[in-house]
């Protein structure tokens, strides 16, 4: 099951605008924004909810990365992110 099927509005118009982005500019558009993107959100997490969900979080997104990939929920455009 794709990590979508659980998100947020706002985290599936994130999702779609990266994804955008990937269409238009390639896999070179996220060399380092992409880096940028997750420092300044995992330092938000950090701030907000602290280190150990900060930690949770990244555990959960290598998970899902090795096993499930990232998509979009049932219904849309059925590409994944590995």
């Amino acid at each position: 099951m794709p990590v979508t099927d659980k998100l947020p509005p706002f985290a599936l118009q994130v999702l779609k605008t990266l994804m955008q982005t990937y269409d238009r500019r390639g896999p070179s558009a996220f060399d380092e924004d992409a880096t940028k993107v997750f420092f300044a959100i995992g330092s938000i997490i950090a701030e907000v909810c602290g280190r150990e969900r900060m930690y949770d979080v990244m555990n959960a997104l290598d998970q899902t990365v090795q096993t499930d990939g990232i998509g979009l929920p049932e219904g849309n455009r059925s590409r994944s992110i590995n």
